[in-house]
């Protein structure tokens, strides 16, 4: 591969976080994106920027990337890697409608987002929507996909019809519930249906895009940084298919838009020490002593806002018991978070096993063991749990000194 494409290719790379920590001013209504399968996702259209701003919104939400129909005429020369890219896919606008539709039923059968203009065009009057096309609605009934609405406000002033290059600016991006037709109507009737709730609702989603209030966009604020949590719990859980680092990713973004609207934002500062807590079991040991400092004082920012807050009791758990003395890493510290932790945290077992686990390192023995047997007794309906469990199995036996019992390989849990 030529490093001109390897350059083109990580194009979305660079322009995601530009998109969203110099040019989002805010954005609504992330958790209405779905975070995996199939949609149409409908907008209005003021400027090429509008690609860039959804492409950035998307993977922040999902972890991959929209697909955007573009002119086939667009793909020539060097810009061909270049749209591939930005997820583009070149379209004949003379093709018959039959092959424009087999294009759109091989995105969405793939799971993917497919980006919809149904202006048609840039719109050259962006407080007014021009008529809608019907195009979008057609790909999401035959499909049957659901229709998710989103405006944007301000990318207009960002790269404006005719302009080359970006100029400062920033914008608003809000996404509103996803849109279904009766499926009791007829076929016709369904997608007309669909275009006359998308335009309304567009219609809607703009008015919120150009106004809002404190109030408003400190919620937005909240709610995004609980998509970056939630980002990071999935990125735990033993059942994600997508790796971890684009996971981080993921919720860097979403750190970083919720930051753009709240710079006082508690839920981002605990999802921020979160995120630093799995870097740095992840990083290399040259970064990890940074990284283990940083998710301390992360964590302590947390909780002097809210002595208690679970999630930073726990990381400070962890800290306290994984870090060296010489860092301050302190056990007994260790027991006190953790044991903060689990009263905070009802059912969920991680934290009955971190107390479990510091209190085995204190040398207290039967507290410990009395915190697995908390751990053992815990639900456990997924793999993630499962293996806590069998782990607290584990060290109870270890504790009593038994032999672990021999398992058959297949049942090996790595």
């Amino acid at each position: 591969m030529s490093l001109f494409r390897r350059l083109c290719l990580r194009t979305p790379s660079a322009t995601r976080p530009m998109v969203v920590r110099r040019h989002l001013l805010g954005v609504e209504g992330l958790e209405h994106v779905p975070s995996r399968g199939p949609f149409v996702l409908i907008s209005n259209h003021t400027s090429f920027a509008d690609h860039f701003f959804f492409d950035a919104l998307l993977f922040a939400a999902r972890g991959d990337q929209g697909v955007f129909l573009t002119k086939a005429e667009s793909f020539r020369g060097a810009k061909n890697t270049w749209f591939e890219a930005m997820g583009a896919v070149p379209v004949d606008r003379d093709a018959p409608a039959r092959e424009l539709l087999a294009v759109a039923d091989r995105i969405l059968s793939a799971g993917k987002v497919l980006v919809v203009y149904p202006e048609g065009t840039r719109n050259r009057t962006p407080s007014a929507l021009m008529p809608f096309k019907d195009g979008g609605f057609r790909f999401a009934e035959r499909a049957g996909v659901p229709v998710v609405p989103a405006a944007l406000w301000g990318v207009q002033d960002i790269l404006p019809i005719g302009a080359k290059v970006p100029r400062g600016g920033v914008a608003k991006v809000v996404f509103g519930p996803p849109l279904h037709a009766d499926p009791a109507l007829p076929r016709a009737a369904r997608i007309r249906q669909l275009a006359e709730l998308g335009e309304q609702a567009v219609a809607g989603l703009l008015t919120r895009a150009r106004t809002g209030d404190p109030a408003t966009t400190r919620d937005a604020a909240r709610r995004t940084a609980e998509l970056a949590d939630a980002v990071l719990e999935l990125s735990v859980s033993g059942t994600d298919t997508v790796d971890p680092v684009t996971r981080y990713r993921q919720a860097d973004l979403l750190l970083a838009a919720a930051r753009r609207m709240d710079r006082d934002c508690l839920a981002a500062e605990a999802a921020a020490a979160r995120l630093a807590g799995l870097r740095a079991m992840a990083g290399g040991r040259l970064m990890r002593i940074p990284r283990v400092l940083s998710v301390r004082a992360k964590a302590r920012r947390v909780l002097r806002r809210d002595p208690d807050h679970l999630m930073a009791h726990y990381l400070m758990g962890r800290w306290h018991l994984q870090a060296p003395a010489l860092l301050g890493g302190r056990t007994a510290r260790a027991v006190a978070h953790f044991a903060i932790a689990e009263r905070l945290g009802g059912t969920d077992s991680r934290y009955a096993m971190g107390h479990a686990e510091a209190l085995q390192a204190a040398g207290r023995s039967e507290e410990a063991l009395a915190a697995l047997a908390r751990v053992i007794a815990a639900p456990a309906p997924d793999p993630r749990t499962r293996h806590r469990s069998e782990r607290a199995r584990a060290l109870r036996d270890g504790l009593l000194g038994c032999p672990a019992p021999a398992r058959p390989a297949e049942e090996a849990v790595s």
